[in-house]
């Protein structure tokens, strides 16, 4: 089996495709979900990958279907051609960074021998330590630079509204809640009770700007050392380049295979060691008090999309 996977991914490097049962048509049709999860539900795993190739054929271009095929191969015990259709993505040009899969099934498949002695599988080693060697020459580059290069160490985004559909306005109280002062105050000033309504009045992210390199030609400078700050939602963010902010399509991973809008490039940090942004929300009470809190999750409301 090794030896047909190994014959196989060498074939595909030669310009042949994952055999996908017919032509891509690349309509960006429907994809028949809930035909699959019935095929899954059923064992009928044939019939799930056949379903998987038809809703990659009607959307080529869409790396989520290919995730979704090569996952199901996974899933059906066939490695070796879950194996091919992660090359043919390659091929295309998709990023293979497992951060960026939501199938376990793809990320479980990349930690196996099989995956790891494939020609695939030695590729993505190859570029992880061309990229390690990368970070470590642009953290370098990092601490160099001079601080009318680089945005506060503590930054603070406002008004913000941190996410999609993201609304101030009336919101419910989920819990019990203190407010406060001032951001990071610790004098309590009211109390907004679990089951009554409060108004938020506007709000403020307080983080420390994340570093990262620039890999993908665009409104960001190729090669150069960038800083994301608050996020927006729908993939937008504020990012600190050459001494100004923009808002701009933010999509930075620690490795990008194929730089490009979906990877603009590597982040320069090791995971987990930048603290967390904290959203603090000014709310008024029902008695006309206002006050600070940094706990968005004991209010409802906030989420205008539903």
């Amino acid at each position: 089996m090794r030896l047909f996977a190994l014959i196989a991914v060498a074939s595909l490097a030669a310009g042949q495709h994952f055999d996908l049962g017919g032509p891509c048509v690349d309509s960006n049709g429907p994809a028949p979900f809930q035909q699959i999860a019935q095929a899954k539900a059923a064992g009928a795993w044939d019939r799930v990958i056949d379903l998987e190739k038809s809703s990659v054929r009607a959307s080529c271009s869409n790396a989520y279907r290919w995730q979704q095929l090569a996952a199901a191969l996974v899933e059906a015990r066939r490695p070796a051609q879950a194996i091919q259709a992660l090359e043919d993505m390659d091929g295309r040009g998709f990023d293979l960074n497992p951060a960026t899969f939501d199938a376990v099934e793809l990320k479980a498949l990349f930690d196996t021998p099989t995956f790891r002695k494939s020609l695939l599988g030695l590729k993505l080693d190859r570029l992880k330590r061309l990229a390690d060697a990368r970070r470590a020459r642009y953290r370098e580059l990092l601490r160099k630079l001079p601080p009318d290069r680089r945005p506060p160490e503590h930054y603070i985004a406002k008004p913000a509204c941190p996410f999609e559909c993201c609304r101030f306005g009336n919101w419910t109280v989920d819990a019990d809640t203190d407010l406060v002062a001032a951001p990071g105050s610790t004098q309590i000033i009211g109390r907004a009770r679990k089951g009554t309504r409060a108004v938020a009045l506007t709000g403020e992210v307080h983080l420390q700007p994340e570093p990262v390199v620039v890999l993908d030609d665009g409104d960001l400078a190729k090669d150069s050392i960038a800083f994301v700050l608050d996020y927006l939602g729908e993939g937008m963010a504020h990012v600190y380049t050459a001494g100004k902010i923009v808002e701009t399509f933010s999509a930075f991973s620690d490795y990008c295979f194929h730089p490009s809008n979906s990877c603009r490039g590597e982040t320069l940090l090791p995971a987990g060691e930048l603290p967390k942004p904290v959203w603090w929300i000014k709310i008024r009470l029902p008695n006309g008090a206002a006050g600070w809190t940094d706990k968005p999750q004991n209010f409802g409301g906030k989420d205008g999309c539903g």
